[in-house]
């Protein structure tokens, strides 16, 4: 094996010898050994000067003879008029004939191929007693006709090396094959060199030629093990059509843009190695996560194939980690699709991307300006207009950084006799936090504010406590359809079941429960799944004594209703002259569902097929898994 410094130093040294010589180059397919050969011929111009050169493709190529054709075209092709053995065109007589027979000129390579099968064993017999001392490449062997054996291939190159004192490169990659292993099994009676070229990386550097980005595909290259050249060119492609989009492009965005393209060109252009195609892709790594998305893939109930399906997802996840940790489709993967599948670019969304990733930016100049204080406060060398600049920085990091971190700015500014300054940032981080207690009851848990345990020096913690105490009065004072739809919304997602919200949670009424149910969902293709968590909630698993009187022989519910924990079986006394039953406050919920389903029908027509067939399959959602 040997990298790509090493096997232009070889080569070139075998073509300035001018010694005869047969070598093989070798190694996957796409790696860039073409690309490779090429280049070396471009920079070593020198070495190479006033030899006869015959580049051949072997492509489609059928026999024997019409490989030694072409060979004897393009070295003719190649010698200036001063080569005393080709001054006279010794092809003209033979091109003349071939042009009678096929009625056109015969001028190059592709023209002679034409003719071919009609004059081969002439222009065999006139240009092979000519071809002496020269440079011969051949390439695309595994592109030959299969009835151009790799036997006479291989016996040709002998012949030239040893009869005609030849130089000749062939190239050829290495995947298993019959030719591959009957070259095994001859190439060392054949070549007096085999190179391998498995180490592409600083080809695909000359090729991309973007110091900014290349660490990038460099840590792909390294990590993914992904060699192939015109993969790399691709990605580039892609990656320079969408960036020529706007000016204003951060490198953070050029960045992500970039990783983004390197996967999902390699899911879509070489899915054997991750294994994935675009649709499992898709499946797995969406920002919604996988759970979610299972049931609209896997159209049945079948858990030892779901499993399997995140154990697959699990070995994906972990190759990509090594280049990309926490992969997920988000952000300027749409663009990325788009531009892949629709060789087009969705404005809107491109705009969209780009200003929220501009956002991020603004974010990291702001934690790049909050590390230079911090090291001037650490330094003992505090610089000029300190705690002004601290103020400031500390106002854009209010609900991006934790209470230690805020308590610990408010005391320094304090310390360094900045009273107002310090009064100012407490009374604005007190007022977050009281907003974004009222808006979610996320906040209501000290581990949303404090990553790693609460310091002496805090100055909000008691203050967080207290807002969080009157939140909760205020919510149970008054009944929250808001916070209700959220706190489902949250079990939806992640599982949360908000159990500080379950009292009124489990005494919601059918027109609250029409805004849960209906309310706005990240995925409204997953609604269905939605309605179902819905259905499974904690809060529901609830029995209700219901007190009943038979009147007419029709059963009425007395309106206050007990409501007792499904495992909760003591104590509970039925009067004989009042019979009372046990419902299941899940199935009170189910009819409501049902009758708001039926609603939604009326709405909108459309959804009928939609609804009815949902509820025959699921009999009346009573089969939650269907």
């Amino acid at each position: 094996m040997a990298n790509v410094t090493n096997l232009e130093k070889k080569l070139v040294k075998l073509i300035e010898t001018e010694k005869p010589c047969a070598i093989a180059l070798t190694g996957e397919w796409g790696v860039g050994k073409t690309h490779l050969w090429n280049e070396i011929r471009d920079n070593n111009g020198k070495s190479f000067s006033g030899k006869k050169y015959a580049y051949v493709s072997l492509f489609g190529l059928d026999s024997l003879a019409s490989l030694k054709s072409a060979i004897a075209i393009e070295v003719h092709k190649s010698v200036g008029v001063s080569d005393s053995i080709w001054k006279k065109d010794i092809l003209k007589p033979t091109k003349k004939f071939l042009s009678s027979l096929t009625g056109s000129s015969i001028g190059t390579t592709s023209d002679v191929r034409i003719g071919l099968n009609l004059g081969n064993n002439i222009i065999t017999s006139v240009v092979f007693s000519h071809l002496k001392n020269t440079l011969v490449c051949l390439d695309d062997i595994e592109r030959k006709s299969d009835s151009l054996p790799m036997s006479e291939i291989l016996g040709l190159i002998n012949y030239l090396r040893n009869e005609r004192k030849c130089q000749i490169l062939m190239i050829t990659h290495d995947e298993e094959s019959e030719d591959k292993e009957y070259f095994d099994k001859n190439k060392e009676k054949v070549f007096d060199e085999v190179l391998i070229l498995d180490d592409s990386l600083s080809i695909i550097k000359r090729e991309i030629s973007d110091v900014e980005t290349f660490p990038i595909y460099e840590k792909f290259y390294q990590n993914m093990d992904v060699r192939n050249l015109r993969f790399y060119q691709r990605v580039q492609k892609v990656y320079q059509e969408i960036i020529k989009y706007s000016s204003s492009l951060s490198k953070l965005s050029k960045e992500e843009i970039l990783r983004q393209i390197l996967i999902i060109k390699l899911v879509n252009d070489i899915p054997k190695v991750l294994d994935i195609d675009m649709k499992e892709l898709e499946l797995y790594f969406s920002e919604d996560g996988l759970d979610d998305r299972l049931d609209i893939f896997l159209k049945n109930d079948d858990e030892a194939l779901k499993a399997n399906v995140r154990t697959k997802k699990d070995d994906v996840e972990k190759n990509l980690s090594k280049f990309y940790p926490n992969f997920r489709m988000k952000g300027w993967t749409e663009v990325v699709i788009e531009l892949i599948t629709n060789i087009d670019i969705d404005s809107e969304k491109f705009e969209k991307t780009l200003n929220q990733d501009l956002i991020n930016e603004q974010d990291l100049e702001n934690d790049r300006e909050k590390e230079i204080l911090i090291t001037e406060h650490h330094s003992l060398n505090a610089g000029e207009n300190f705690d002004k600049r601290l103020f400031e920085s500390s106002l854009k990091q209010i609900g991006r950084e934790n209470l230690t971190n805020l308590s610990f700015y408010c005391n320094t500014l304090k310390q360094n006799g900045e009273i107002a300054l310090s009064i100012h940032l407490e009374g604005l981080v007190k007022d977050y936090i009281r907003r974004k207690v009222s808006e979610s009851s996320d906040y209501w848990h000290k581990e949303k504010w404090y990553f790693f345990g609460i310091e002496s020096y805090d100055i909000f913690y008691d203050y967080l406590v207290q807002v969080v105490k009157d939140r909760k009065l205020e919510i149970k004072q008054r009944n929250d359809i808001n916070l209700i739809c959220e706190a489902f919304k949250r079990f939806y997602q992640s599982g949360y079941n908000s159990e500080e919200l379950y009292e009124a949670m489990r005494d919601i009424q059918e027109d609250d429960l029409k805004a849960v149910l209906w309310q706005p969902i990240d995925n409204e293709r997953d609604r269905k799944q939605y309605i179902r968590k819905i259905l499974q909630h904690p809060v529901f698993r609830f029995r209700k004594i219901v007190q009943i009187i038979f009147t007419n022989e029709t059963i009425l519910s007395d309106r206050t209703w007990i409501l007792v924990d499904i495992n909760y079986r003591k104590n509970i006394l039925f009067s004989p002259f009042q019979p009372s039953i046990l419902l299941l406050k899940s199935e009170e919920l189910r009819g409501w569902i049902i009758k708001l389903l039926r609603e939604r029908i009326v709405e909108k027509p459309s959804t009928k097929a939609a609804i009815e067939n949902w509820l025959e399959y699921s009999n009346n959602l009573k089969n939650l898994n269907s």
